[in-house]
């Protein structure tokens, strides 16, 4: 076994993460453009942005965690809003559901890419104190 390392179970599970969150957005990608079910798409982003939002959280990546969770929230409230302008049966108005929508993914894409220079927010913190 030269050159090989065995795998550890941090990295299985960050493998299998990373395979459910990519399976929740190609199955929203799928719901958006073939099956047209656009809140079912919502809810498929929704599911893979809290994944990884989770895993961002135990891994002390708040700023990123939280990015994440608004942005899922954010694609969720668009496929409602586009599903809404497109005249399913939705209780919600289109206007606020796709602005509030856009604001979210806006929001939480800064956070999750706008880590001061791309430096990582323990070397923020660092800098902090």
């Amino acid at each position: 076994m030269t050159g090989q390392r065995p795998v550890r179970n941090s990295e299985l599970v960050g493998t299998l993460t990373r395979a459910v969150a990519i399976g929740c957005f190609g199955a929203g990608a799928i719901a958006a453009a073939i099956t047209q079910q656009l809140v079912l798409a919502g809810a498929a982003f929704l599911a893979g942005h809290t994944i990884l939002a989770t895993v961002a959280m135990i891994a002390d990546r708040r700023r990123r965690g939280v990015g994440l969770s608004l942005a899922g929230v954010g694609w969720l409230s668009l496929s409602i809003g586009l599903a809404a302008q497109r005249g399913a049966d939705v209780a919600i108005p289109e206007t606020p559901a796709l602005l509030v929508g856009g604001v979210l993914v806006a929001l939480g894409t800064m956070l999750v890419v706008g880590e001061s220079g791309g430096g990582t927010e323990r070397d923020v913190d660092e800098r902090v104190e």
